[in-house]
């Protein structure tokens, strides 16, 4: 069976709003959720098989006249469960933050969407401080020194939960690492996705660097501080996977063209679609608020730059004159 969700015909999906008292009743098939409650809120304070982020939701379905029930959110598959009865309770892993719609497909035994339903949930982080992630994710660390622009240094031990890092041009992994903690804990955060996809190492060209955008010295910038500056940033030359094949920004990404969006766009398929979708969903799973690839200027075209700028939220070309 082929469960992928790009492969269900969203037409053919009947939304189900009645109640779970008649659910079934008319005769059509059928899908509602029982529980949680809608808007409920649940942290994302597990890890999946892989060492990534999830929050853990036990949901409660009642289903009428279908085989096989999918859950979906924002657009991937979560998983999907036999209706071997008409009650089903299933938990579910979500790796996203924010508010997060999860949608219930109703399957028949052609994998044909006949029912569906939708429950909206929170999905939140919790509050922990720099020393509790750490903590959560196993990452040894020092803090300080103190270092201009950074405003909570830290040092820490590597691999970064697991997962090596190396200078671009080194042949060695590197063994400690300077940043501010939050960059640290978001690396900590990466190190599941990155694994879930057979990365082995990382090979990075730079995360501190204290100047402006575009070039020049704090606090004269035109154009803003570099997150460089704070080392909220990071710029990533290419992954290491178990077999040893190196996949490149540089001389594997496909620059996309210029009305499509990084996150949607068709790709070349090989190093060009691993590297958009690794990427992507590091954003999607809201590990960084900036995304910068070989699509937003020359300047990038060889490394993804990653950061932490509050309030950010971008990953796109670099409009005309900005």
């Amino acid at each position: 069976m082929d469960f992928r969700f790009a492969a269900v015909i969203a037409a053919l999906t009947a939304s189900c709003s009645g109640s779970v008292d008649t659910l079934g009743l008319d005769g059509e098939p059928a899908v509602a959720f029982v529980s949680p409650s809608p808007d409920s809120s649940f942290d994302r304070v597990d890890l999946d098989e892989h060492g990534a982020r999830v929050a853990t939701v036990n949901l409660d379905l009642e289903v009428a006249g279908i085989t096989y029930v999918e859950l979906v959110a924002r657009g991937e598959s979560l998983m999907v469960v036999e209706a071997d009865s008409k009650q089903l309770s299933v938990s579910a892993t979500i790796p996203y933050n924010g508010t997060v719609e999860i949608e219930a497909r109703g399957l028949d035994a052609d994998d044909a969407v006949t029912a569906s339903a939708t429950i909206g949930l929170s999905i939140d982080d919790p509050d922990f401080t720099c020393a509790e992630w750490m903590d959560f994710f196993g990452v040894e660390f020092s803090d300080g020194p103190v270092t201009q622009g950074i405003p909570e240094p830290v040092t820490a031990t590597l691999p970064i939960a697991g997962m090596p890092y190396r200078y671009v041009s080194d042949q060695t992994p590197r063994e400690t690492l300077l940043a501010d903690c939050s960059l640290i804990r978001a690396l900590a955060d990466t190190a599941g996705v990155l694994r879930a996809r057979d990365v082995v190492e990382v090979a990075d060209i730079g995360i501190y660097n204290y100047r402006c955008i575009g070039g020049g010295t704090p606090p004269n910038c035109p154009n803003g501080v570099s997150q460089h500056a704070y080392a909220k940033a990071i710029d990533i030359a290419g992954y290491t996977l178990s077999d040893g094949s190196f996949y490149s920004v540089n001389d594997d990404w496909v620059i996309d063209g210029a009305s499509e969006e990084t996150c949607s766009a068709a790709t070349e398929g090989g190093k060009d679609s691993f590297l958009h979708e690794i990427i992507c969903e590091q954003k999607a799973r809201g590990i960084w608020n900036i995304v910068l690839t070989p699509n937003f200027n020359e300047a990038h075209r060889n490394h993804f730059h990653v950061d932490l700028t509050d309030g950010g939220d971008y990953t796109a070309r670099q409009m005309p004159g900005h």
